[in-house]
């Protein structure tokens, strides 16, 4: 089953998204905390609020650089709630930090993945989750796809998540979701357009002109009319209604 996370921190963007029950949480790292005016000292706000808006996990990531300094914060965002996941980066620091956290049961994921050697790290850390970046593998000339998909390969079975962060577009996510990569972080405005396609759109608006000039609907059995066909529940379904 694939799993959709939202990569925000921006409430007003999260809200309708978190209503529709697609997304499975949210994901959030100290940038998108700053676009949304928000610093970590607003993480516990926004995970309450979070949760309450209908997020199963939130992503909180530590901004210590050693690794003794990265288990403190760590332990410290879990103490939230049990819906938190650790993010750490996947530096030397953060993988060590990742092994000591995994091994006192606290779910991390190694964010910043490039290469797929990282990924063998992670897994070898005990991670629950790593998060490659797509987007920029590419823009930086690596072949984001391909390493994805190996990464996807050496965790497979290991207890270890890819979870694709820093997607362009709707194709690039499905390629990937074809492939057998189980997990995304999207933008808001990349949920939007997962959610809308042209032409199913296009379908829609015809639906509902025809049934605004009543060439469809549904009404109450009339057997004595002999108008419209009774489907099994009962229900007298006009011509064209299907």
């Amino acid at each position: 089953m694939t799993v959709l996370y939202l990569d925000s921190a921006d409430r007003a963007a999260l809200a309708p998204l978190l209503a529709t029950g697609l997304f499975a949480g949210v994901t959030t790292n100290p940038l998108l905390l700053q676009r949304a005016g928000l610093g970590q000292a607003d993480l516990p706000a926004l995970h309450d609020w979070a949760i309450a808006a209908g997020a199963g996990t939130v992503f909180a990531q530590t901004l210590a650089e050693d690794p003794d300094g990265i288990v403190v914060e760590g332990l410290r965002l879990r103490e939230l709630s049990d819906r938190v996941v650790v993010k750490v980066p996947a530096t030397r620091a953060g993988l060590t930090a990742t092994r000591r956290l995994a091994d006192r049961q606290v779910p991390v994921l190694v964010t910043a993945v490039y290469h797929a050697a990282q990924a063998v790290l992670a897994g070898a850390a005990g991670a629950r989750f790593i998060a490659p970046y797509l987007g920029r593998m590419s823009a930086a000339g690596r072949d984001g796809p391909a390493q994805i998909r190996t990464m996807h390969q050496i965790l497979a079975g290991s207890g270890t998540q890819t979870l694709v962060a820093s997607i362009k577009s709707v194709d690039d996510l499905v390629r990937l979701a074809a492939a057998g990569v189980p997990s995304f972080t999207v933008g808001p405005a990349l949920a939007d357009e997962l959610l809308h396609d042209e032409l199913t759109d296009g379908a829609v608006r015809k639906f509902l002109a025809a049934a605004a000039r009543g060439g469809a609907g549904l009404s109450r059995p009339d057997t004595g009319s002999g108008l419209g066909r009774a489907g099994p529940d009962g229900l007298n379904f006009a011509p064209g209604a299907i």
